[in-house]
């Protein structure tokens, strides 16, 4: 839900902060005050560009901000986690739009950046308008499916068919892919021959090149290995003045003091350990001196084999791993190629495969939506005629659009198709007798949408996961009964949503959990819109200027109590005596 919702320096308003609940929110006020400034900065923060009023001060920016919290629906997780927007640990983010004086805007939300394609499908999760406003999703056929499904129950069955268009796709890439590759393989067969001759002529194995370099540093330094393992056994065992010899008479002198002072006896064993080390060090250079090798013929097939590796590696990658790499992918495209009308084969086995499945899933889900569009037609007329369009006829139409270039074929003509089946779904109207029913954008006014939304909202209302719905207007051409069936209609849909509703009826007015008043004062000179909740005090008299204008009497007051007890909002008879 929309918690806290802000204005600074946006159109008529200085600073306006709103607190508002998460049943039904109503907004009142005399015609001028700024009711329409109000709903259109909430379009605005959801990204529709034509609802933006410039700032109030030229030289500043205008700020609106929105913090929704509990955002919970699935569909809005996903798209958060896969945008990699971060919400906090209850489901709360800041959304905030700052519009500079030359027109221009950015959008963030918990002050990242966000593109305004993002914003836009990120709104269409937020909330829903109605009235004159972009935002009215009911005018958008794409939406008009969404709906169906919902009603009917059909989501998973949706998924499924998304889920199978998409292996469709994979198929389909893939079988092209491999149909496009024959000519590119057969082209390339010779030279890859060459190629891998050419390594497979060397021959190099994983981890041989780090060992011919250790062999080739030690073939190529034997004498002076010689030179070096003689040296140290000299000065260690045989030499005049050799370390060992010296060493013997310190230990000698040391052992004569250790019996004279006992405490130095762990030094003497160290020294005698040491002594011992020693001489297997001058030992193991006398049998290293033995045993090193000089092999002339094998230090010069030693370099011939790297200088080959260096040749290859200069022409298939610089190091040897891409020498191996290139090595696997010759062998692989040549194994292709010999092994191609069998993957084809196959590959068109699966395509056929997942066409197959995704036509019936198609089928079955396009079947259901059908009926389902009959079951809407008949429950949202009844619904409309209790909101003031008594005779109005709503219709769904469902239908299927031919495409010669489809990949997919129902009952033998290829139909087009996409990630939501072959269904084209759009809602029509009537809404008076004797009209033919018409796409909503052409036909219903800004009233008329808003109701018919409500009766939508109102039947799909435990499935919508929507969670914010913004009304406007839809008290136009209404009164009485009517006004009063619309007020209840709201109030049930706020259980499961929240509701911001824009009205001019005390019979709507007085059905909000909470009511703000929009005012219009001048200050300075200039005037100023201003929004403050009404306390269960005020309300009384607020609903009676609805009903009567400015002339208030005690009856219009008893009136407007007895409007806001049928409503069920309690405690307002004692705040107001």
């Amino acid at each position: 839900m929309l918690q806290t919702f802000s204005l600074y320096n946006y159109a008529l308003v200085d600073r306006v902060e709103l607190t508002l609940g998460s049943g039904l929110n109503v907004f009142t006020g005399e015609t001028g005050a700024g009711k329409s400034i109000l709903i259109g900065a909430m379009a605005a923060l959801l990204g529709e560009k034509a609802a933006f009023q410039y700032p109030r001060d030229p030289d500043k920016k205008a700020i609106i901000e929105g913090l929704f919290v509990n955002c919970s629906s699935p569909r809005l997780k996903h798209f958060l986690r896969e945008s990699a927007l971060e919400i906090g640990d209850e489901g709360e983010f800041l959304l905030r739009r700052e519009f500079m004086p030359n027109g221009r805007s950015r959008a963030f939300i918990n002050d990242s950046p966000i593109s305004t394609a993002m914003l836009d499908a990120l709104s269409e999760l937020l909330a829903d308008m109605h009235g004159q406003h972009e935002h009215q999703s009911l005018l958008q056929a794409r939406t008009h499916l969404r709906f169906l499904d919902a009603f009917g129950g059909l989501e998973e069955l949706a998924a499924q068919v998304a889920e199978a268009f998409t292996k469709v796709r994979a198929a389909q890439d893939g079988y092209t892919e491999w149909l496009s590759r024959q000519k590119d393989l057969q082209e390339k067969r010779e030279f890859n021959l060459f190629q891998l001759q050419e390594i497979k002529s060397v021959d190099p194995q994983p981890g041989e090149e780090e060992n011919l370099i250790q062999e080739e540093r030690l073939l190529s330094s034997a004498e002076r290995r010689v030179q070096l393992s003689s040296q140290i056994y000299q000065l260690l065992y045989e030499a005049e003045g050799a370390v060992q010899s010296r060493l013997k008479s310190a230990l000698a002198a040391l052992e004569e003091l250790c019996a004279i002072d006992s405490t130095l006896q762990a030094l003497h064993k160290d020294s005698t350990a040491a002594s011992v080390t020693l001489q297997e060090t001058a030992q193991e250079m006398q049998r290293y001196q033995s045993h090193v090798e000089f092999n002339p013929a094998r230090l010069e097939q030693v370099r011939q084999r790297l200088a080959n590796f260096n040749r290859l590696m200069r022409k298939y990658g610089g190091a040897m791993h891409g020498v191996l790499a290139r090595r696997a992918a010759l062998e692989a495209e040549l194994a292709d190629l010999e092994n191609y009308d069998e993957k084809v084969a196959t590959l068109k086995k699966q395509l056929d495969a997942a066409r197959q499945h995704y036509a019936e899933r198609c089928v079955d889900l396009s079947s259901r939506r059908r009926q389902a569009a009959v079951n809407l037609q008949e429950a949202v007329p009844a619904v409309l005629a209790e909101l003031g369009m008594a005779g109005a006829q709503f219709a769904v139409e469902v239908k299927t659009q031919p495409d010669d270039k489809s990949l997919v074929k129902i009952d033998g003509k290829p139909v087009r198709v996409s990630v939501t089946g072959i269904d084209h779904v759009e809602f029509m109207i009537s809404a008076n007798p004797g009209q033919a029913p018409a796409p909503l954008a052409k036909i219903a006014s800004g009233g008329e949408i808003s109701r018919i939304m409500l009766a939508l909202k109102s039947i799909l209302a435990e499935r919508d996961d929507i969670p914010v719905l913004i009304f406007d207007e839809i008290d136009a051409g209404i009164s009485g009964r009517v006004a009063n069936a619309v007020g209840r209609k709201l109030q049930q849909l706020s259980k499961s949503h929240q509701i911001i509703c824009i009205t001019h009826l005390p019979q709507i007015a007085s059905a909000g959990a909470n009511h703000f008043l929009v005012e219009k004062n001048v200050a300075d000179g200039k005037s100023v819109t201003a929004v403050r909740q009404l306390q269960n005090g005020e309300r009384p008299e607020a609903i009676a200027r609805l009903l009567v204008g400015e002339t208030i009497s005690e009856t219009h007051l008893r009136s407007a109590r007895e409007l806001l007890s049928e409503s069920g909002q309690t405690g307002i008879e004692s705040a107001a005596q």
